[in-house]
């Protein structure tokens, strides 16, 4: 991780919220399905989104992007022509919520056991090696399979040390350093610098079929700044980087 962000992050966890505390209640191809060893590697506050509750209402939701990239035998990365390896990453998304029966909370407590349970902020667990389960899912279609870290009964994430059942010994698997770079965006810690860290420039090409017709427009690869962009509290945020809210 960069040291400015590893820093600032240290620096700035008083004014985080502890997640370890619940809130009161009021083209692609999928990473193969299955268990497979994982490193957070991003962690994106997106800022609040309109998302429809079980009344039907549109409310204003803190929505949030973890990126894990994944290693073991079934998702070794994939390595073009120029040598350059391209792992498999896994993006999971979640409203940030701190309530004991949040997905969010229950993912946070379930990595931060992993690692002593000593993390207060999901942030500090940026690196850490994990054993996971990758679920499939299809489309609304059934066109397309997606790949998630969360199943029907929730998400698998485990530390890398366990009791072998066959010998009772405790092992501990190794994990392959990240490929990925570490970058977070923390909406209370934003700055200019952390905001222009995340941006990823470039399109992608639009496809089209045998007949020419386009199939999937060219869009923008800059989707982490794209989205928090489209926050309903992004203009505050904006005033805070000295950027306009139409950036």
């Amino acid at each position: 991780m960069d040291r400015d962000l590893w820093l600032l992050i240290q620096q700035g966890l008083s004014r985080l919220p502890d997640m370890r505390v619940p809130a009161s209640h009021g083209g692609y191809q999928p990473p193969a399905a299955g268990l497979a060893y994982a490193r957070l590697v991003g962690y994106f506050e997106l800022g609040k989104h309109e998302e429809e509750n079980s009344d039907g209402m549109a409310v204003p939701c803190n929505k949030v992007d973890l990126i894990f990239e994944l290693s073991g035998p079934n998702h070794q990365p994939r390595k073009l022509d120029d040598g350059t390896l391209i792992p498999h990453r896994v993006t999971v998304q979640e409203t940030l919520s701190f309530s004991d029966r949040a997905n969010f909370f229950k993912l946070f407590t379930m990595m931060n056991a992993a690692h002593g349970g000593t993390a207060t902020h999901m942030a500090q667990l940026l690196g850490k090696p994990f054993r996971v389960e990758v679920f499939h899912r299809k489309s609304a279609d059934g066109k397309k399979v997606y790949a998630n870290l969360k199943g029907p009964n929730g998400y698998n994430i485990k530390g890398t040390t366990y009791q072998d059942e066959e010998t009772g010994e405790t092992k501990t698997v190794e994990v392959a350093p990240a490929l990925t770079e570490l970058k977070a965006f923390i909406w209370d810690l934003a700055n200019k610098a952390m905001w222009d860290s995340i941006h990823i420039p470039g399109f992608y090409d639009e496809r089209k079929n045998d007949k020419g017709e386009v199939i999937s427009p060219a869009r923008s690869k800059n989707v982490l700044q794209e989205r928090i962009m489209s926050a309903k509290n992004w203009p505050e945020l904006a005033g805070t980087l000295g950027l306009s809210p139409a950036s």
